[in-house]
């Protein structure tokens, strides 16, 4: 498997430099993944723009805390760049960045799709299709993986249509677990009987052999 810190550069052009292609069916290039480094935390735009997007679809995520530019530089310094197994991308159109998306717990046999969103419209129609195609192939042809699987909360019914349309299939189920905090809450994993809410977190999974393009 590759050094994936290598590939989390100090400056915007080198990132550009490594950045994967989003391309339509015909070859055309839609936009380019162009992944996260240090030249990540100068750019105050990018900064905004993650956490407006991560609070704007905050009901999506297991952790429903609100987000800070505090709490944004944070986490895009010690979760996404400082490990070692996790690589992040932003998604660039025409320069203009417009989402993102991630591989996450990578090891030699599999990855985890995270964080999977457009925050602007603009390109393409299925371009958010298109830019989760090229992910998943990269996983499978350049890391060599041979499964990709994703988290995902069951009434997020956008996102599962989109990993389904790869062939994700449900792997695990979870039951959840309402937990208030001072000023926030998350959802954690429980029994049948504890439950409180009458969504789930699911585990969906694809194999590289029954990866649909």
């Amino acid at each position: 498997m590759i050094d994936l810190q290598k590939l989390k550069k100090n400056e915007f052009k080198e990132a550009a430099a490594s950045s994967i292609h989003v391309c339509d069916l015909d070859g055309q290039i839609l936009a380019e993944l162009i992944p996260i480094g240090n030249w990540a935390l100068k750019n105050d735009e990018l900064i905004n723009s993650f956490m407006k997007w991560r609070n704007t679809f905050n009901r999506f995520f297991v952790n429903q805390s609100k987000v800070t530019v505090q709490s944004t530089t944070h986490y895009i310094k010690n979760l996404l760049i400082a490990q070692p197994n996790r690589i992040f991308f932003g998604i660039y159109l025409d320069n203009e960045l417009i989402g993102h998306i991630g591989l996450d717990e990578i090891n030699s046999k599999q990855a985890q799709l995270d964080n999977v969103i457009r925050g602007k419209s603009g390109g393409h129609t299925d371009l958010i299709y298109f830019a989760e195609k090229s992910i998943i192939e990269w996983a499978f042809e350049v890391l060599k993986v041979d499964e990709i699987n994703a988290q995902v909360l069951s009434h997020n019914s956008m996102a599962m249509l989109l990993h389904n349309r790869f062939g994700f299939k449900l792997k695990e189920r979870f039951h959840l677990k309402k937990v208030n905090n001072q000023n926030s809450h998350f959802f954690e994993t429980c029994n049948e009987a504890d439950a409180t809410e009458k969504f789930y977190l699911d585990i969906i999974e694809v194999k590289k052999s029954e990866f649909n393009l």
